[in-house]
C-alpha cells in the first residue's frame, strides 16, 4: 500500500519517469539500482514485440549482483501487470533508445523519495529506504499466491532457502502496522487513486 501511495502522489506531481521507476522495481522485484543503470534500450514493451501472445515487458539487467552465483552475466525482470504495461508504454515508450530511464542521479531519486514519505506523514525513524522495493514486490507477490519457484526465478536467487528467509523476514517487518493513524489514513487515501492514476495519468 505504501509504494502504491507514493506512486499516486508521484503522478500527481508530474514523476512520470520517477514513478516509472518505481513501478519497474517494484512489479518487477528489481534491486532499484538495477532499474535506475537501465537505458531505454534495455527495455522491451509489448508493443515492440511481434507476438500478439506476448503481453509483458522485458528490462535486462547488465552487470546484476548475481552474475558470480551462476546467474548469468546479463538477466532480465518481467512485467505482466496490464495497467503498469499501459503506463511504461505512455512513459517510457516514445524515449529515444540511448536515454537512461530516469535522467537524473540515485541521489535524486533517493530525494523525492524522502519528500514523498514526509508529505505522507512517515516518522523519520520508520521510513523505508529504497532498497525495499525489492522487499515490497516479493512481498505482494507472495501474498496473492504466486509459486516459490516462479518467485524464485522472478528474483534471480538459486536456493529456497534464502528465498524463506527473506520472505519471513520482510512479512515480519510490517511497517503499516506500527505507523501513526495521521501516517495511515494519508497513505490509503493517496493509494485508493492509484488504479485510477495509473490509467489516467496527469499530464
Amino acid at each position: 500500500m505504501l509504494f502504491r501511495s507514493m506512486a499516486s502522489l508521484a503522478i500527481l506531481k508530474n514523476w512520470q519517469r520517477w514513478t516509472a521507476v518505481l513501478l519497474l522495481g517494484f512489479f518487477g522485484i528489481a534491486r532499484i539500482s538495477e532499474v535506475l543503470r537501465a537505458l531505454r534500450s534495455d527495455l522491451v514493451l509489448p508493443s515492440e514485440q511481434f507476438s500478439n501472445l506476448v503481453s509483458a515487458a522485458f528490462l535486462r539487467v547488465s552487470n546484476p549482483k548475481t552474475k558470480r552465483r551462476g546467474k548469468g552475466r546479463t538477466q532480465h525482470l518481467k512485467i505482466t501487470d496490464q495497467n503498469i504495461l499501459a503506463f511504461l508504454e505512455r512513459v517510457v515508450g516514445p524515449l529515444n533508445c540511448n536515454l537512461a530511464l530516469y535522467p537524473f542521479s540515485a541521489q535524486t531519486f533517493r530525494a523525492k523519495w524522502d519528500q514523498l514519505l514526509v508529505e505522507l506523514e512517515v516518522p523519520s525513524s520508520q521510513r523505508p529506504t529504497p532498497a525495499s522495493i525489492r522487499a515490497g514486490g516479493a512481498i505482494l507477490a507472495y501474498q496473492s499466491g504466486e509459486k516459490i519457484q516462479d518467485l524464485m526465478w522472478r528474483m534471480r536467487i538459486s536456493s529456497q532457502q534464502t528465498l524463506e528467509h527473506y520472505l519471513q523476514e520482510t512479512a515480519a517487518d510490517n511497517i503499516m502496522s506500527r505507523l501513526p493513524d495521521r501516517s495511515k489514513n494519508r497513505i490509503r487515501s493517496a493509494a485508493a487513486l492509484f488504479s485510477l492514476l495509473i490509467r489516467h495519468q496527469v499530464s
